[in-house]
C-alpha cells in the first residue's frame, strides 16, 4: 500500500516564514515563499539597491510569504470536509425560539428547528476546531489585496490567480487539509517566483518556464519514495538544465554545469530512499542543493 507522504510529519503545508499560525520547527516549508519570491527578484534583474527598490522588496515578502503563506495554511492545511460531512446528518441542538402562533411542523417551525441544529453544530464542531482558520482567512484576505494593489496591477492578477489555485487544491483533496505536493508546490515556489520577477520586472517566458520546472522538482521530492517521483524530481532540475543551455550563453552555460552539480548530491542520496529512509528525510538533507540550484538558475538568467 502507498504510504501517505502527505501527513504533518512527512509533508507539511509550506507556509511562509512571516504568519499568523507559525510553525517554525521546519525550515524546508516556511523558507519556501520567501526563498522563491527572491530569486524571482534575481531573475528580473531589476533591484536597484535604492530606498525605493527596499520598501517595494519588503512588500513582496508580505504578500507572497506572510498573506500567501498564511492564506495556504489556513485554507489547504486544515480538515474542512470532517465537520461538513457530519452536518448532512447532525440533528442536535435545542431549536431558536419561534415566534409565538407557528405551529408545530409547520414551515416556520422547521427553519427554527434548523437555526437551533446550525448554531450547536458551528458552536461545538466547526467553530471550536476551525475558528482560528477562518478567522485568518477572513483578516488576510483584505490585507492581500491593499499589498497587491500598491504592487501594481499585475501583483493583483498573481494574487486572484493564487488564491484560485488555493482552492483547487483544496477541492483536490476534498478539504481533507491534506493537498498533495503538487499545489503546494505552486503556492509555494512557481507564484511566489513569478511574482518576484513582476515585482522588478517584464516577465519573460524563460522565468516563467524555470519557475514551473523547479516548482516540479520540489514537490516532487515528496514523492520520492515512488519511481514517479524520483523522475519528476530529478526531471524538473535537468529540464532547467537543458532550458539553460539553450539560451546559448556562456552564463546560463556555466549555471546549467552547476546545477548539474548540484543535482548529483540529490541522486546520491536515493539509494537511502530504497532502504527504508522516508520522504521527510530526503526532503531535509536535499533541500538545500535545491535552493541553491533555483537561485543560481535565476542569477543565470
Amino acid at each position: 500500500m502507498e504510504r501517505n507522504p502527505h501527513s504533518i510529519r512527512s509533508h507539511p503545508t509550506s507556509g511562509g516564514l512571516i504568519r499568523l499560525q507559525a510553525r517554525l520547527a521546519d525550515p524546508t516549508t516556511w523558507l519556501s515563499p520567501a526563498w522563491a519570491a527572491l530569486c524571482g527578484v534575481v531573475a528580473s534583474g531589476g533591484f536597484g539597491w535604492q530606498g525605493a527598490d527596499w520598501l517595494r522588496l519588503a512588500l513582496l515578502i508580505l504578500l507572497a510569504d506572510g498573506c500567501w503563506g498564511t492564506l495556504w495554511t489556513a485554507i489547504g492545511g486544515i480538515d474542512w470536509a470532517t465537520p461538513l460531512r457530519r452536518w448532512r446528518h447532525w440533528q442536535f441542538g435545542e431549536r431558536i425560539a419561534k415566534p409565538p402562533y407557528t405551529l408545530p411542523d409547520s414551515p416556520g417551525d422547521r427553519v427554527f428547528r434548523w437555526f437551533g441544529q446550525f448554531r450547536a453544530w458551528w458552536r461545538h464542531l466547526f467553530w471550536l476546531d476551525r475558528g482560528p482558520a477562518l478567522t485568518t482567512i477572513i483578516v488576510t484576505l483584505p490585507v492581500t489585496l491593499v499589498l497587491a494593489v500598491l504592487l501594481g496591477s499585475e501583483l493583483v492578477l498573481i494574487s486572484v490567480g493564487t488564491v484560485a489555485v488555493m482552492q483547487l487544491g483544496l477541492a483536490w483533496k476534498s478539504g481533507s487539509g491534506r493537498p498533495t505536493p503538487g499545489w503546494d508546490a505552486v503556492v509555494a515556489v512557481t507564484l511566489p517566483w513569478l511574482a518576484g520577477h513582476c515585482a522588478f520586472g517584464t516577465l519573460t517566458p524563460n522565468s516563467s518556464i524555470l519557475a514551473l520546472t523547479l516548482g516540479l522538482a520540489w514537490g516532487a521530492a515528496w514523492k520520492i519514495e515512488l519511481s514517479r517521483g524520483r523522475i519528476l524530481a530529478a526531471g524538473g532540475q535537468l529540464l532547467a538544465v537543458a532550458l539553460l543551455v539553450a539560451l546559448n550563453q556562456p552564463l546560463t552555460a556555466l549555471a546549467a554545469c552547476g546545477l548539474v552539480l548540484l543535482l548529483v548530491p540529490q541522486l546520491a542520496l536515493l539509494p537511502w530512499i530504497k532502504r527504508g529512509q522516508p520522504a521527510d528525510w530526503y526532503v531535509c538533507h536535499t533541500r538545500p542543493w535545491l535552493m541553491t540550484a533555483m537561485l543560481l538558475t535565476a542569477w543565470a538568467l
